[in-house]
């Protein structure tokens, strides 16, 4: 491969919304995100869009009050949208477990 196309893959795209068919409709920026058992673990910040294909490939879940810390979530984690908001597969525990948004600097 040559750098030109290692750069176009590694390249990430931070979008204010974006449709993602796993939970068929569209996720955008502010949108609460919940655990599995109901509790709200923040909203989103951004959808990521990557890879060679810029497909969305993980949401950027913002804290509540906002802090510096972005953790990633893959969107197999996501369950479904609901009118409160994202749904996710694991716990509250489990999400704080999820890695950090480390961006390009």
């Amino acid at each position: 491969m040559t750098k030109s196309t290692l750069e176009t893959i590694h390249q990430q795209r931070l979008l204010v919304c974006g449709w993602i068919d796993q939970v068929k409709g569209e996720v955008a920026r502010g949108m609460p995100v919940l655990a599995q058992d109901g509790s709200m673990v923040g909203v989103v910040a951004a959808v990521i869009q990557s890879g060679a294909a810029q497909t969305i490939n993980h949401i950027l879940l913002g804290q509540t009050p906002p802090t510096a810390v972005y953790r990633l979530i893959p969107i197999a984690l996501l369950d479904r949208l609901a009118d409160e908001g994202i749904w996710l597969r694991v716990t509250h525990g489990q999400v704080a477990a999820l890695p950090v948004h480390q961006p390009d600097c």
